[in-house]
């Protein structure tokens, strides 16, 4: 007989569902990124900024904090155009300009000072020529960006914005991105055509703190670009020559059909962890992948769902976890025992994720005793009444789970981000201790609203240790959403909290996300409705707070050591919800979905799959679901008794 083991049914009230962002993924990490500063100093750069100074003066300041800032091996050079044939000379040698006058290279911070000092306007603006020898300069292979500053149109031919899209077309894999100088609508257009044609992003500036900012935001991602990284791997579609995978982190390419890996554990008892992560670009439509983890034998130990739609330019960032473990009562269970588990993943029905990076993070967490006597009835976390303080530091987000920034829980950070971003921060959280983080927008500036058509929509969340979605709707508070269109003329506040940290959450549906302590990942992100929308940063202010007493930590055994076979079966405790009431829960001898029932294939009898459906179709229209007693199934385990 099969049973569901503690399937975790939320019950929601009211849920606003609102898509949330894209951008490009790639596999590319950090280490081989390589950044060409391409400056404009043509004879224009004489003429004053909006603070009356000269926009060379602007220039020359915000390359020289951009260079103080960098790391001694991060790979940078500089082109200039328009900086050596005056405006007498032959119209050939002047739409010919341009030099590279610091090769790209680490630890070369006294040549890039010395070229900003000699930084001073002359001839003409060929920025489809220097644009051409800035990509051979950065070469075929690596992480590439180009930083193009300019504040006027192109005065030679060909047209840059046919320059870029060649260079895509191409397959010139890199990436541009263009800061206007105090440009008019015509310059602006023109730039924004380039940075869009070849995967890039427009910054408007007007005097030398607006181009700082944009100057250090660029080379912040041009080094810390969104990574799906790992040991390359190659899943088939059956169990029989499955490659095997231990503890690490690994990347693969989503298939047609399925991709199978065997998961190898070290000593029986242990607990593995698996996450899943994609990042597909535009492209993927309304989409979802299923991840299913099981034993050889078929029996299933854990299942589990995440969306990653890239419709229209929105959610693309999909990451969920599975776990393998014994039950309480059956330390033989295979779940935690076998030497090795099989895990799949497939896309869903109508998704089209076939041939995007899909990232798997493994982890093995050493058998504990005594876990039936932890902490089993506290996963709805009271909020803490968290607040924005008086902002003392600034922060520059990461861009995707590898990189995001350890923040201290307390302090109050400032930063920005563009519509279109997804941008992490890292928490340390222990035992018994949740998150707690509010994000705060002031009232967007005059003019913005009629600029973009439509504000973004800013959402935050929490994903932890394992790679899974930790959030906790059932304790969010009152006028706190976690995701909310911004107001044209208000400040816009979203918040977000997680399950309280107990080893027990591996037995429920969605605080299983929440299992363990380590770095969970504060994740913001705006939405981009329009292409413009990309031109403007939005200020933010954010604060953490990790409250709860450090307590329920679980008594690890030494490899090989045999866990104490319990008296009884533990953690009978239901969980309760925020305002003190059981949630709903499976009964422990419901007989169990079939594998094709959980992953969304033939008849659902959880009413799963098709309310899945439901709701992405939903929101993917931007509705406003009203889901009063709906059930969501969200994970399942089942094992022979």
């Amino acid at each position: 007989m099969t049973r569901i083991r503690r399937t975790f049914i939320a019950a929601a009230t009211a849920v606003l569902l609102t898509p949330g962002v894209a951008t490009a993924s790639t596999t590319d990490t950090g280490e081989d990124a390589q950044l060409l500063l391409l400056l404009d100093s043509s004879g224009s750069m004489e003429d004053p900024d909006a603070e009356g100074a000269p926009k060379i003066d602007a220039a020359t300041a915000a390359v020289s904090s951009l260079v103080d800032g960098l790391n001694p091996d991060q790979r940078v050079g500089v082109r200039l155009f328009g900086g050596a044939v005056p405006l007498d000379q032959p119209r050939e040698d002047k739409c010919t300009d341009s030099e590279l006058v610091v090769p790209i290279g680490s630890d070369n911070t006294d040549a890039l000072r010395a070229a900003v000092e000699g930084y001073e306007p002359l001839g003409e603006t060929p920025i489809a020529y220097a644009l051409q020898q800035a990509a051979d300069d950065l070469g075929p292979d690596g992480n590439r960006t180009i930083l193009l500053v300019s504040d006027g149109l192109a005065t030679c031919d060909p047209d840059p914005c046919e320059v870029a899209e060649e260079l895509s077309a191409d397959g010139f894999d890199l990436v541009v991105h263009t800061v206007g100088l105090g440009v008019d609508e015509e310059t602006r257009s023109q730039l924004r055509c380039m940075a869009e044609a070849a995967g890039g992003t427009y910054y408007d500036a007007d005097d030398t703190e607006s181009l700082t900012t944009a100057l250090t935001r660029i080379s912040t991602r041009a080094f810390r670009p969104f990574q799906l990284s790992g040991e390359p791997v190659q899943g088939t579609e059956t169990a029989i020559d499955a490659p095997v995978i231990a503890p690490g982190q690994y990347l693969d390419e989503l298939s047609r059909e399925q991709d199978t890996y065997l998961v190898e554990r070290s000593s029986p008892g242990t607990s593995l962890h698996i996450g899943a992560t994609m990042r597909p670009t535009e492209g993927a439509g309304l989409s979802a992948f299923d991840v299913t983890l099981e034993t050889l034998d078929g029996e299933a130990c854990d299942f589990s769902t995440a969306r990653a739609w890239g419709n229209a330019g929105r959610n693309s960032f999909g990451t969920t976890d599975v776990t393998g473990f014994a039950d309480h009562d059956d330390p033989a269970d295979p779940c935690g025992t076998d030497p090795q588990l099989v895990l799949s993943i497939r896309q869903q029905q109508q998704s089209t994720l076939e041939g995007f990076p899909v990232e798997l993070w493994v982890s093995e967490e050493p058998a504990a005793s005594g876990t039936d006597a932890l902490p089993d009835d506290q996963r709805y976390a009271q909020w803490q009444d968290t607040r924005i303080g008086r902002p003392t530091a600034e922060v520059v987000g990461g861009t995707s789970l590898n990189d995001a920034p350890t923040i201290e829980p307390g302090t109050t950070y400032t930063g920005e981000i563009v519509p279109g971003e997804v941008l992490t921060f890292a928490v340390p959280v222990d035992w018994g201790q949740h998150i707690e983080a509010v994000v705060d927008f002031p009232a967007p500036e005059d003019g913005v609203p009629e600029q973009l058509g439509s504000l973004p929509v800013a959402e935050v969340g929490v994903v932890g240790p394992d790679r899974g979605d930790a959030s906790n709707i059932l304790s969010q508070p009152d006028g706190y959403p976690t995701s909310v269109r911004m107001a044209p003329n208000d400040p816009t506040t979203v918040a977000t909290i997680s399950y309280e940290v107990e080893w027990n959450n591996r037995d429920w549906g969605n605080p299983a996300a929440a299992d363990r302590a380590g770095d969970y990942v504060v994740t913001l992100s705006l939405t981009s409705d329009e292409a413009t929308a990309e031109s403007l940063p939005f200020p933010f202010s954010l604060v953490v707070e990790t409250p709860g007493e450090v307590t329920g930590a679980p008594t690890y055994l030494e490899p090989g050591e045999a866990a104490p076979v319990a008296d009884g079966e533990a953690g009978q405790a239901p969980p309760t919800a925020a305002d003190g009431e059981v949630a709903t829960q499976t009964p422990a001898d419901a007989p169990s979905a079939s594998p094709e029932a959980a992953a969304g294939e033939g008849e659902d009898t959880s009413g799963d799959g098709g309310l899945l459906t439901l709701i992405w179709v939903l929101a993917g229209a931007g509705l406003v679901v009203a889901l009063v007693g709906a059930f969501l199934m969200v994970r399942a385990r089942r094992a022979s008794v």
